[in-house]
């Protein structure tokens, strides 16, 4: 039986400012705890860094801190997030792999400064080298940056202007096949979920390629998703034999309708499976 001293609340996908959340782990893990949760997973893009912090909060406020990950990965179709749930961060492959992927984050970003400043548009290099202190940098980092630099209102608008795909600064980033992503999660011995299901293009098709490369979850219970696109999600894993999963992608307050930490209420039984195969018996 799970022992916690509060009710079976969870949350398993957010994000800290060790990717493109707004919150530190700790500040994170703080308001986890005000608002009830019990379990929370940290799931950062491609970078393990915030999850010590987060679980040294953890243990300060009475959280149980899951260490995750969540891997973009590139398919013929289209782009794909995978979730890696219960990971060991020590795991050397692992560490190996988002260290490369850290170097080609860093590189996107000097490229799209690069074409800010071609646009007139001059941000100091700075932007990088505080988001580097995060071991992560991005597209947030810069939009947020624009925002202070009086270019822009708000973040929106720095996406809409120039950070989206297909503005003028806009560069690609760098994804990894999703076979080698669930292969990285469960060698460093998580679960392979598949995130936010309904934007992966041609969903269908490509479940059970993903399957036979080891995917364990789905994410079925989802912050932006109605009850009829989570019961339709559930239906599929009970399909597949997948384990269902679920959480908000909380990435700051006031981030998206639906993605308040927390907002995602999971049947008891989803979660006690779920943190049963995660080792919290």
């Amino acid at each position: 039986m799970i022992e916690s001293d509060r009710p079976l609340n969870a949350d398993f996908h957010t994000h800290s400012t060790a990717s493109d959340g707004t919150l530190t782990p700790a500040e994170l893990i703080h308001e986890s705890a005000l608002r009830g949760l019990s379990f929370v997973a940290l799931t950062d893009h491609d970078t393990t860094a915030g999850v010590e912090a987060a679980k040294t909060a953890g243990l300060r406020f009475g959280v149980k801190v899951i260490p995750g990950i969540e891997f973009s990965a590139e398919t013929e179709r289209g782009e794909l997030h995978i979730l890696g749930l219960g990971i060991d961060p020590a795991n050397a492959r692992l560490q190996t792999r988002i260290s490369e992927l850290r170097r080609s984050r860093l590189q996107r970003s000097e490229q799209m400064l690069e074409r800010l400043a071609d646009l007139g548009v001059s941000l100091n290099r700075s932007v990088i080298e505080r988001a580097n202190a995060d071991d992560s940098t991005g597209r947030p980092h810069i939009a947020r940056a624009l925002v202070e630099a009086g270019v822009v209102e708000t973040v929106g608008e720095a996406f809409e202007r120039y950070l989206a795909t297909g503005r003028p600064a806009f560069v690609g980033k760098a994804l990894i096949p999703p076979a080698e992503a669930i292969v990285l999660i469960l060698e460093a011995g998580g679960i392979a979920a598949m995130a936010h299901p309904f934007s992966v293009p041609d969903l269908p098709s490509i479940l059970p390629c993903l399957i036979s490369n080891g995917l364990t979850g789905l994410e079925c219970y989802y912050g932006e998703y109605d009850d009829v696109q989570r019961q339709q999600l559930v239906l599929m894993a009970q399909e597949y034999d997948l384990l269902p999963t679920g959480g908000s992608d909380y990435h700051g307050p006031d981030f998206r309708e639906g993605r308040e930490l927390g907002s995602v209420t999971m049947p008891e039984a989803v979660v006690v499976v779920l943190l049963s195969r995660l080792g919290w018996k």
